[in-house]
């Protein structure tokens, strides 16, 4: 269980404040997968279905908060949490800054089945067909939602610099 909080805590994590936008209940969720895990210990034959198994429950549990009464009913603050990032320089940090920020706001913007696949495939570096087992559809599936969400940021982000 160490070992699984340990490697894969920081991706849960994040990928819970990718759909929340509130590091609170990122932190709330992320503790509730890795104790789902722990009581349902599931056997896992390698890394990359830990991996998958993980990031499913994360989103599932993350669709959970967001359907909950609570969440319709109470706004979240703005807050400033990010990935951490290299020191290049304060210039360079800056306008990393500024970029990150634009194409965040715009994944954020797009809608949830465009979203998770543009999350799961390029901030978490899995392949379509690793993908489309975490999200239960086929691989065709995820390439067109790929292709789909990539026009629609391009547009988003197009928009944004007028």
């Amino acid at each position: 269980m160490d070992r699984l909080v340990r490697e894969y805590g920081t991706m849960v994590l994040k990928q819970a404040f990718f759909y929340l936008k509130d590091k609170q209940k990122a932190e709330d969720v992320c503790q509730e997968v890795f104790l789902r895990i722990y009581k349902k210990q599931p056997k896992l034959p390698d890394e990359r279905s830990e991996r998958a198994y993980l990031l499913r429950v994360t989103i599932n549990l993350c669709k959970d908060v967001l359907k909950s009464a609570w969440s319709r009913r109470v706004l979240p603050m703005a807050e400033g949490f990010d990935a951490p990032s290299s020191d290049p320089g304060p210039e360079t940090e800056l306008i990393a800054s500024e970029e990150r920020v634009r194409i965040y706001d715009a994944v954020l913007e797009l809608p949830p089945i465009y979203k998770d696949v543009i999350l799961l495939f390029y901030y978490h570096d899995l392949p379509a067909g690793e993908v489309a087992r975490v999200l239960r559809i086929p691989e065709v599936t995820v390439r067109t939602r790929l292709m789909r969400a990539r026009n629609r940021l391009a547009a988003a982000l197009e928009g944004k610099k007028a």
